[in-house]
């Protein structure tokens, strides 16, 4: 059931030097790319990025350490002239990252972005005009193991039905 790795998915913001295979990052982005997109539009791409120099770079934008220390950082993007909801096509196959790599005993993290750190980093990796972003995932085995969600933190009374 899916359930086990959403309880399992943490935000990881401490990586092991562990290298990340190659088969793994395929699987992790094919769920990606099986995420809804509206109207089917499948505008989502990936960069894959691995080159210390280019992390490094990232890095020097953002300035948060965890970025630099993952083993792998996944840029999506999408086509804005072929998504009329790029932020939600994003996410969700942003999600589904976060749930394979969960699955894959590896750890992820939403890095949000600021507009002027995204038209730094587009330029960075020539990313064509018509394609933005949102978010930066790094990617990697966490440095130490984080507790699961426990039924504990399930609040029946967050539901309403039919009325608030």
């Amino acid at each position: 059931m899916i359930i086990k790795e959403i309880k399992k998915r943490r935000s990881i913001r401490s990586y092991k030097a562990d290298s990340v295979s190659d088969e793994d990052i395929k699987e992790i982005i094919k769920s990606a790319q099986f995420a809804p997109t509206a109207n089917d539009n499948r505008a989502v791409e990936f960069v894959i990025i691995k080159d210390p120099e280019i992390k490094n770079t990232i890095f020097s934008f953002v300035d948060q350490e965890y970025m630099n220390s993952a083993p792998v950082l996944i840029v999506p993007v999408i086509d804005k002239e072929k998504s009329v909801t790029p932020v939600e096509d994003l996410s969700i196959a942003s999600e589904h990252i976060f749930l394979q790599a969960t699955a894959l005993g590896l750890g992820t993290v939403w890095k949000h972005l600021s507009p002027e750190w995204v038209e730094k980093i587009k330029t960075l990796l020539d990313i064509p005009e018509n394609f933005t972003m949102i978010n930066l995932i790094p990617l990697g085995y966490a440095e130490e193991e984080m507790p699961e969600h426990s039924d504990e933190e399930f609040i029946l009374e967050k539901i309403h039905q039919e009325k608030w």
